[in-house]
C-alpha cells in the first residue's frame, strides 16, 4: 500500500519512472542527490550529510555517523552513477569558483558549502518534479531506496547483495522494503490454480 498522509510504505517506481521523475528536477544538486540515492539505496540524511572525502572512484562512503544504523557502508558506485558525478562535480567547481575541499558537502545548502541541504528541502523539490512528471501518489525520497530494492530482488539478485546497497541490519528488515508487483502476485495465483 502506498503512502499516504505519512502512513503506509514509499511507492516503489519502476527504472523508467524513476529516470522520468529525476529528469523532471530542474535543479542539479537535487537531482544528483536523487540520483544518489536512486542508485546507492541510501536515504535522504545520509545523503544530504555526504562530503567531497566521503566520494571514491568506485565508492560512496556513508560514515556511520550519518547512517540510522549507525554503521558505515560502501556501496559500488556504477558506470552511470560515476558519470553523473564527474559532470556535477564539474557544475558545483563552475558555479562555486574552485575546487571543492574534502571537508565542504557534496550538496550544500544555498548560502555556504559548509552546511548541507536539507532533507526538507529535497523533499519539497522532489515533490514537485512528481507532479511535473505526472507519477501517482505516495512516491516520496524513500520511493529511491524501496525502488532500487525491489527491483533488484525483482532481477533475481540475492538479498545479501541488495543489503549490501541498503545497508539493513538484517534481512527480514530488508524483505519489509521489497514490494511485489501485480504481475508476480498473478503468477503466485497460477501456481496454485487461482
Amino acid at each position: 500500500m502506498p503512502k499516504v498522509c505519512r502512513s503506509g510504505q514509499a511507492r516503489t517506481l519502476t527504472p523508467a519512472e524513476l529516470e522520468r521523475l529525476v529528469m523532471a528536477i530542474p535543479s542539479m544538486p537535487v537531482r544528483t542527490l536523487c540520483q544518489v540515492m536512486r542508485f546507492t539505496g541510501s536515504r535522504v540524511r545520509e545523503t544530504t550529510l555526504l562530503t567531497w572525502a566521503c566520494l571514491h572512484h568506485d565508492r560512496i562512503v556513508f560514515r556511520r555517523v550519518t547512517t540510522k544504523t549507525s554503521t558505515t557502508r560502501e556501496p559500488l558506485i556504477g558506470p552511470r552513477l560515476a558519470a553523473e558525478l564527474v559532470a556535477y562535480r564539474e557544475w558545483w567547481c563552475t558555479l562555486i569558483g574552485t575546487a571543492p575541499r574534502p571537508s565542504e558537502y557534496v550538496f550544500p545548502s544555498r548560502t555556504s558549502t559548509t552546511q548541507s541541504i536539507s532533507p526538507q528541502a529535497v523533499d519539497k523539490a522532489l515533490r514537485k518534479a512528481i507532479r511535473v512528471a505526472g507519477l501517482p501518489t505516495g512516491c516520496s525520497t524513500h520511493t529511491f531506496r524501496r525502488s532500487l530494492a525491489t527491483t533488484m530482488a525483482m532481477q533475481g539478485i540475492d538479498l545479501k547483495t541488495v543489503q549490501r546497497f541498503t545497508g539493513h541490519t538484517n534481512l527480514n528488515m530488508l524483505a519489509r522494503y521489497i514490494d511485489v508487483s501485480p504481475e508476480r502476485e498473478l503468477s503466485a495465483l497460477a501456481t496454485i490454480g487461482g
